[in-house]
């Protein structure tokens, strides 16, 4: 791929770069953006059979370097800095699933530019058919530019008036002030228990913006059983709901431009 012709794909706002790219956001942290994120990777990995990378872009630090035990010196920073070795940086957590940790200090991902993430995407994008964006709770300047170029955004809610406010405020901004396609945006509810249907219903209304699916609470679930138990991970309610979910986001072309089975 031509790394020398980016500038042109950084305001593209079809997901161009050669790989499907989905983002899971939320602006209101503990909606498990990251379990959803794990589930994500482990479907398309698995059930899809797709060379797939799930990127941390966080800078708060993120959960990635405890989890799955990768250490500073192999971070999103440090892959940015060197793209043509970002090969070296990424770690194999199960069969065709590969992770790469957010930025190992804040500081370097204020002065990272739209057209160097655009470069390491392209990289990456050589290799890897399916990349999933893990983001942190606060909009920045890098996941702005990483939306662009998503192929879905994926956003995540509680059940609660306070959680559903927020991502209403969400939608909005990213619509109105950085000109992101409401068609990209798929909004998912996490956490559900069966009393919480009417107040959804209700709420939905109120939003004006349909929900796509719902993802039920599951107390049993732990993101750390992804390096620990992978098989009971994957027989969770939390990754068989999720499965569903994506399979039904497939069949409807709610991921844009991805043919894998559904």
């Amino acid at each position: 791929m031509d790394t020398d012709n980016n500038a042109l794909l950084i305001n593209n706002n079809k997901g161009k770069i050669g790989s499907t790219v989905l983002a899971i956001v939320s602006n209101k942290g503990g909606v498990g953006k990251t379990s959803a994120a794990i589930c994500f990777g482990i479907y398309f990995a698995t059930d899809q059979n797709k060379k797939t990378l799930i990127v941390e872009l966080d800078s708060s630090p993120g959960d990635f370097g405890p989890l799955f035990d990768i250490s500073n010196d192999n971070s999103l920073d440090i892959a940015i800095k060197f793209p043509e070795r970002f090969k070296n940086y990424v770690k194999n957590i199960h069969k065709n699933l590969d992770v790469l940790k957010g930025f190992s200090n804040p500081i370097n991902a204020e002065v990272i530019t739209g057209l160097e993430m655009h470069r390491l995407f392209q990289f990456i994008s050589e290799i890897y058919d399916v990349i999933i964006l893990d983001t942190q709770s606060v909009l920045n300047g890098i996941i702005i530019d990483a939306l662009k170029f998503s192929d879905a955004i994926i956003l995540l809610s509680e059940p609660s008036i306070e959680s559903l406010s927020r991502i209403s405020e969400l939608i909005f901004i990213l619509n109105s002030k950085f000109l992101i396609d409401k068609n990209k945006f798929q909004l998912v509810i996490n956490k559900k228990k069966i009393f919480d249907l009417f107040k959804i219903k209700d709420i939905a209304k109120i939003l004006d913006f349909p929900v796509k699916g719902f993802i039920s609470y599951d107390k049993k679930f732990n993101k750390s059983l992804i390096i620990f138990n992978i098989n009971n991970l994957i027989r969770s309610r939390f990754n068989i709901e999720v499965s569903k979910l994506i399979s039904n986001l497939i069949s409807s072309g709610g991921i844009y431009g991805f043919t894998g089975k559904a």
